[in-house]
């Protein structure tokens, strides 16, 4: 076969942005002053030794997600599965980038 007759591979160069779970739960308990620590692993009800894939991007809320957001700003508890939505509130707010969060949990 011909050099000329290969078959290119398509593909696309994506950057990640990995963090280990209690970095998170130390970052977002301390930007909201939560009354108790954030706890990642429990609140997304995630077993040990796997990562969790997040689209954090800036988006505009319903207003289901700005009640829950404002709940955690104003209350300092966050519920069952928010994770997202607080990554995407800080990411409007500028405070960090958009993209591929991977969140590692292994304890």
């Amino acid at each position: 076969m011909k050099h000329k007759d290969i078959m290119k591979l398509k593909y696309t160069i994506e950057s990640i942005i990995r963090v280990d779970y209690h970095d998170l739960d130390d970052f977002i308990t301390k930007r909201f002053k939560l009354e108790e620590p954030y706890e990642f692993a429990a609140i997304e009800e995630m077993p040990n030794d796997l990562v969790k894939s997040i689209n954090v991007c800036k988006e505009e809320f319903d207003k289901y997600d700005q009640k829950y957001i404002d709940a955690v700003v104003k209350d300092k508890r966050p519920k069952l599965y928010g994770t997202r939505k607080i990554l995407c509130h800080l990411c409007n707010l500028g405070e960090i980038p958009a993209g591929e969060y991977l969140i590692d949990v292994s304890w």
